[in-house]
């Protein structure tokens, strides 16, 4: 969703970069700001992307199964416990399901 904004001519917005439209008589200008893109912090946060390959499938390919299945639960659990001790306990909570997810997919096999 676009966000708006009404600026006056001499507040020193390049008015070039946005989309406006102008009311000469006012001489002001509602500007359409680009919004940045929202991080995903349980699905996919921007410091697990850094590179080629995403951080899970990095250690899925270089654990045992065991070792991954063991990772997978122990992250589970960890969320699970400290989601009450954090400033937003909702996004530990979701992290928690994920990996509960991500394990249960990992105990189905490919072809569930």
């Amino acid at each position: 969703m676009a966000k708006w904004k009404i600026v006056e001519e001499d507040e020193g917005y390049d008015l070039s970069d946005y989309s406006e439209e102008t009311d000469e008589k006012r001489n002001w200008h509602v500007i359409e700001e680009e919004e940045a893109p929202q991080a995903d912090n349980v699905n996919s946060p921007d410091h697990y992307n850094t590179g080629s390959i995403e951080c899970i499938e990095y250690l899925q390919d270089n654990m045992s199964w065991e070792g991954f299945t063991g990772y997978l639960e122990g992250n589970c659990k960890k969320y699970l416990h400290r989601w009450r001790y954090k400033t937003k306990p909702l996004e530990d909570l979701k992290k928690a399901r994920w990996y509960l997810d991500r394990l249960i997919e990992e105990l189905e096999g490919p072809d569930e």
